[in-house]
């Protein structure tokens, strides 16, 4: 319930009054400044995510060089800061040599993560031009299942070096005179996990990790290095994975990354929609558990350096999960983990957003899994691509989200949950608020960006602002995604079943009462003075 007694008294809202909620804004309160690449995305060798996705010679939509030009102008348009590549698990059995050099001579393998055929006709150099086509960063990850140190360090010598050099020269002969300078760079994908090529355990992989991040730093002292995080929090050696990795190798890496995929399944939510719209509060929790690892290890170490986090594999799947929806069939790109996406999911993601920018303080880089297709909020055909609903929260913190993360003071009513622990034993009560509110500001350009989730499946609820040191002065946009039916989804013959309403915004002022839909996410974007 709402605490009564509160400094919300003191600004004169009635309290009990069922439907409310409070958020008090300051400008001195500030939880970070916004690494827009917390918004990042995956693209994976898997499925339709790069062939037909983003790459498809010969179709009347793609460009001289093969790029789908609707899926750039998408990804353009919004602004994706950074996107990972080439995988996921299709990464610990790729050999990055496959995918360079003249395209007439690289060879069809069978790719074994996914049993599909890898033609290589996409691969590191097309994705570097399609990175600078759309104006995003590569983030590109690294064999760590079958591939060696060797390998990976030569990669990053291929990417980064000048001239003069074995790789740097191959580079040059392929028709790259000028270094990619790939500033990030991920050390393995789910090295902790049976299904992954190469699995290893966690000594060991932070001692290889250790070994070949020491070589790249010689290479090139400015990379970035993502250690390989545990693969989720159901791992049995969840936490303790990263916790003895970071001991092998803490010295050596920037970051360490998380992963976790959320459903409405049974198992999880036993299908109430009112659990499930909470699961951002569980990344919440996995982010914090993580840090506190790192931390943990750089009290042991006595380290003057603190790890940042790169939740680089997050999304709603949970239906494209057995059967042929992960087996390739060994055919070139199949389809695979293709979700169909609803207003439910929409609203959940738009929780997700909201906790990763809460979080910006730790949390420097966050990937949706994955952009187009494969667990994706665009999907292509023939003719076009469509948004589905979960593109629109997504595509509006990317607009509107800049400058700082605000620290909000923030009560709301609350409802309860019965929550699922490791083994899903549904004995843990929690109170979950019925609105989350993130909210950043852009003093220098003079714009605030504020984020909504009314999680009350039934009833509008209100939101009371309290500006301080802050003056909106006009509303600039106020968008909603909700509606009666929440398993609504898009389709091309229905783009907007589920789509963005205009929502009447309050009046701009140092007091402003959003009246929030039921079961909906809202953006607005004021201009402000301070």
């Amino acid at each position: 319930m709402l605490a009564t007694g509160s400094w919300l008294d003191a600004i004169g809202y009635a309290q009990g009054v069922r439907g409310s909620a409070r958020a008090l804004i300051q400008q001195p309160r500030v939880r970070a400044d916004v690494d827009r690449r917390v918004l990042g995305a995956f693209l994976e060798h898997l499925g339709r995510a790069v062939y037909t996705g983003i790459y498809q010679p010969g179709s009347p939509l793609a460009d001289s060089s093969g790029f789908r030009s609707d899926v750039v102008r998408e990804v353009k348009e919004v602004g994706v800061p950074i996107v990972r590549y080439p995988g996921g698990n299709f990464v610990s059995g790729y050999n990055w040599l496959d995918g360079v050099g003249p395209k007439q001579q690289r060879p069809t393998v069978l790719e074994r993560a996914w049993n599909s055929i890898e033609t290589n006709q996409f691969g590191t150099n097309e994705f570097i031009d399609w990175c600078r086509m759309v104006g995003t960063e590569p983030l590109l990850g690294m064999n760590f299942g079958t591939g060696s140190a060797e390998m990976a360090v030569a990669y990053v010598e291929y990417c980064n070096y000048e001239r003069g050099t074995k790789w740097s020269d191959l580079r040059r002969s392929h028709g790259f005179e000028k270094p990619h300078n790939v500033r990030y760079w991920c050390l393995g994908n789910e090295m902790d996990g049976p299904w992954q090529i190469g699995q290893m355990q966690a000594r060991e992989y932070g001692r290889k990790a250790r070994d070949a991040a020491r070589q790249m730093r010689v290479i090139d002292g400015t990379v970035q290095l993502i250690a390989c995080g545990s693969s989720g929090t159901n791992m049995p050696q969840y936490l303790i994975w990263d916790r003895e990795v970071l001991e092998e190798c803490y010295d050596q890496v920037d970051g360490i990354s998380l992963h976790a995929y959320y459903g409405n399944t049974p198992a999880l939510t036993r299908n109430s929609t009112a659990r499930y719209l909470a699961m951002n509060l569980d990344m919440d929790r996995q982010i914090r558990e993580i840090a506190a690892v790192c931390d943990y290890v750089q009290g042991l170490r006595r380290s003057s350096k603190r790890l940042w986090l790169s939740f680089d594999e997050w999304n709603v799947w949970y239906r494209a999960r057995s059967g042929d929806a992960v087996d390739g069939r060994r055919q070139v790109a199949p389809k695979l983990l293709e979700e169909v996406y609803n207003l439910e999911d929409a609203l959940l993601v738009g929780g997700f957003v909201n906790t990763l920018l809460r979080n910006a303080d730790r949390v420097r880089i966050g990937c949706i899994a994955q952009l187009v297709n494969v667990i994706a909020p665009l999907v292509t055909n023939d003719t076009g691509v469509l948004r589905q609903s979960t593109w629109f929260p997504y595509a509006w913190a990317l607009r509107y989200a800049r400058g700082r993360v605000l620290d909000l003071r923030v009560e709301s009513d609350t409802y309860p949950i019965t929550a699922a622990g490791l083994q899903a034993d549904f004995a843990r009560n929690d109170q979950v608020p019925f609105v989350d509110v993130v909210a950043t500001l852009d003093a220098q350009a003079g714009q605030a960006c504020v984020l909504m989730l009314n999680r009350d499946l039934d009833g509008e609820r209100e939101l009371a602002l309290e500006w301080r040191d802050i003056t909106p002065t006009r509303v600039l946009a106020c968008e909603t995604l909700t509606g009666p039916d929440l398993k609504a989804f898009n389709t091309f013959e229905e783009p907007r079943r589920v789509a963005p309403q205009r929502l009447e915004p309050p009046a701009a002022g140092a007091r402003m009462t959003f009246k929030l839909p039921a079961r909906s996410y809202t953006v607005a974007q004021l201009a402000t003075t301070t």
